[in-house]
């Protein structure tokens, strides 16, 4: 086959091809076997009809037609084997008339895959955030330990006040009657936690156990339900129980009860210690993602509308995985967030085109760097996978080259071995701005052994929602009651 190829565009070419004559009348003598074994004629066993038979049968358009459906995904597979152009879309097609004895030309137009333009990648300077733990990290992560190690005690002897937990009974009325949602049995709530609509818990303050009360609460204007917009609405409300939360004091035995150590010296100490660690690995997350942005900001590259489509489609899937994983439905989560899925998809697109942006770059630097992954490295991440996951190395390499997905784990640890080489060659600077408070929330967060876990996102945990009781007083409307 001869293929012409013509640039249209940035990131744009068009092929076009000319299949020689003999390759023709060869797919078209190919297709009448196959069309005269598939035919089912009277007077005719399957498979036995004769080809001229199926000619006058059918007629040579026909056949013809069924040639160019057979041929030509193969034809154009071939034209960008042998071009060396790597298409990153689907083919816009212009093609002539098919006709036996004769030579077939058609031309496709496609989107190509774009050569970065790489600047500096190597020595690049990269502010790096200094670790540095503050005595107020400290004692914030013990007053957490001592808040996750309260308890709640019984209170007979005085009225509620706020911070305490108490249970109640409560029902809400308007002038037409009992207002439905608006009641709750055995209902547990903490005094000032502002879950309730604004107006009751302070109601609350100064009841005592067995207390009867009475009193109207105004809904705010912007209440999620229309009707209740501003509208009084009086509760009854009895309190059956009290009990007030017991921080334990710090101290040795504090120290002794929560952990193996046996000071509260050495609890801060290794309080200090874990918090060091985290912002430690934390820092180093930061400034690999610096030196990938900035290796990144200094290529010029323009990417293909079709790769930004595919990564957002590709986004979309991991979020309906992990939709899925909060035991949510993707129609609750779409509910939630009122998007269609075309829309999410659309809000996906940077987040698309960054990823892709980084990853051609990325690429662009390990060949110019020469780097490879070889054979031995790709098994020896496949038996490394699979003592993880409790299967035999030796079956899943050869499960897994079976399967051909050995090339994806090679240019996953293509990728690895390219950053890991541009973070060993950046110059580390000292960071002009202090830590932001996120970061300092994010280094002292958790003391714990277990590693961080990724959050799910903000529209998840509000699609998720609080328990369906007495949804009314907790300031939840239909749209609401829907995502739960």
């Amino acid at each position: 086959m001869d293929t012409q190829v013509t640039p249209i565009a940035e990131n744009q070419v068009q092929l076009e091809v000319e299949v020689p004559q003999d390759e023709v009348d060869r797919r078209f003598d190919q297709t009448l076997t196959r069309v005269a074994r598939e035919a089912s004629l009277p007077g005719f066993r399957k498979g036995r009809v004769p080809k001229q038979m199926i000619l006058s049968r059918f007629g040579e358009d026909y056949v013809l037609s069924e040639t160019l459906q057979d041929a030509l995904p193969d034809w154009y597979e071939d034209a960008l084997l042998g071009s060396e152009v790597e298409a990153v879309s689907t083919p816009e097609l212009d093609m002539g008339r098919l006709e036996r004895g004769a030579s077939f030309t058609f031309k496709a137009t496609v989107q190509v895959r774009p050569t970065p333009g790489l600047g500096q990648y190597k020595g690049i300077d990269v502010p790096r955030r200094a670790v540095e733990v503050t005595d107020e990290q400290v004692q914030a992560q013990l007053a957490m330990m001592q808040e996750r190690f309260a308890t709640l005690a019984p209170v007979e002897d005085r009225a509620v006040r706020e911070g305490d937990f108490v249970t109640i009974d409560f029902a809400g009325s308007t002038a037409d009657g009992p207002l439905e949602g608006a009641a709750g049995s055995d209902y547990s709530l903490q005094v000032g936690s502002g879950r309730l609509v604004p107006g009751f818990e302070e109601a609350l303050a100064g009841m005592a156990i067995g207390d009867d009360k009475r009193f109207e609460v105004t809904f705010p204007d912007d209440y999620p339900e229309e009707s209740l917009q501003g509208a009084p609405v009086t509760f009854t409300v009895t309190v059956k129980e009290i009990k007030e939360k017991v921080v334990p004091d710090l101290g040795d035995d504090f120290a002794r009860d929560v952990s193996e150590l046996d000071t509260l010296d050495e609890l801060t100490a290794d309080v200090r210690s874990r918090i060091e660690k985290m912002q430690a690995e934390a820092v180093e997350r930061e400034f690999r993602g610096a030196v990938i942005e900035a290796v990144t900001a200094a290529a010029t590259l323009n990417v293909p509308e079709a790769m930004v489509e595919r990564e957002a489609h590709g986004l979309y899937h991991e979020l309906e995985q992990a939709v899925g994983e909060q035991n949510m439905t993707m129609e609750t989560y779409l509910a939630a967030v009122e998007k269609t899925p075309e829309q999410v998809e659309e809000d996906l697109k940077p987040r698309a085109e960054a990823n892709v942006r980084r990853r051609l770059v990325l690429e662009a630097v390990a060949e110019a760097e020469g780097l490879e992954v070889t054979d031995d490295e790709v098994r020896q991440r496949i038996k490394a996978d699979a003592e993880i996951i409790g299967r035999d190395g030796d079956q899943l390499v050869i499960d897994v080259y079976a399967s051909g997905r050995q090339e994806a784990i090679r240019d996953e640890l293509l990728i690895t071995k390219t950053v890991e080489m541009l973070v060993e060659a950046a110059v580390a600077t000292e960071m002009a701005e202090a830590p932001t408070s996120a970061d300092e929330n994010l280094a002292a967060a958790s003391a714990a052994d277990a590693e961080p876990q990724d959050a799910p996102t903000d529209a998840v945990v509000a699609a998720a929602g609080d328990e369906p009781v007495a949804d009314i007083v907790a300031g939840k409307g239909d749209a609401e009651e829907e995502a739960d």
